[in-house]
């Protein structure tokens, strides 16, 4: 074969990339609030599957319904018009396996005449990015998004589970990690380049 077209064949297999396929996302949730006073008393249960499991293409995302929050307080006292944390952690297996959290605070708020209107309010501090991959090029992005639960407009709060809200969650592949050549490749590319150093050293005696 000419030295030529070898060279190609091997830089081929080493260097292009393989024929792009759908990264798998695999996740369970675990959500953290505030179950006591002070601060509004909030609950959960959890909506999507945990762990939950999808396929992504680079550059595409999935949105869904991540889990419910409620409060069982009647009204917006004094005590819950203090912030207090919410966190959801997240614990991947694939693409990689990899952690990390979403933080923002939950409040208790009262507005209109003479405080009418009352309810809890989520607000998320930001996305949570995770670098993966051998090269560190892979980036997927988890976002929450903000939501208001158990509005009142008779001076107090619709109480109870029904009245709770859906949060929202977006999962993003932003870029996909580069395929690393596995040994085996390398032992080929090896072997190809030590044939054509013997070929060369038998034409040139």
């Amino acid at each position: 074969m000419p030295r030529i077209t070898l060279v190609t064949l091997l830089a081929a297999v080493l260097f292009f990339p393989t024929l792009a396929s759908a990264a798998q996302i695999s996740a369970s949730y675990q959500v953290n609030l505030n179950s006591s006073d002070p601060g509004l008393v909030v609950h959960s249960s959890d909506i999507a599957d945990n762990p939950f499991t999808f396929d992504l293409n680079e550059g595409d995302s999935e949105y869904f319904t991540l889990f419910k929050i409620w409060t069982g307080e009647s009204a917006v006292n004094d005590d819950d018009q203090l912030s207090q944390p919410i966190s959801v952690d997240f614990s991947f297996t694939s693409p990689e396996v990899m952690t990390g959290s979403v933080d923002g605070e939950t409040v208790g708020v009262k507005d209109g005449f003479l405080g009418h209107y009352q309810a809890g309010e989520l607000t998320w501090d930001g996305p949570l990015d995770l670098v993966f991959g051998a090269l560190g090029d892979g980036l997927l992005r988890v976002t929450l998004f903000d939501a208001v639960f158990n509005e009142g407009y008779l001076f107090g709060l619709h109480d109870g589970e029904y009245y709770g809200a859906k949060v929202k969650a977006k999962i993003e592949l932003l870029s996909d990690a580069s395929q690393v050549p596995e040994p085996g490749t390398l032992a080929l590319l090896g072997l190809g380049l030590l044939g054509l150093t013997l070929r060369a050293r038998r034409r040139a005696s």
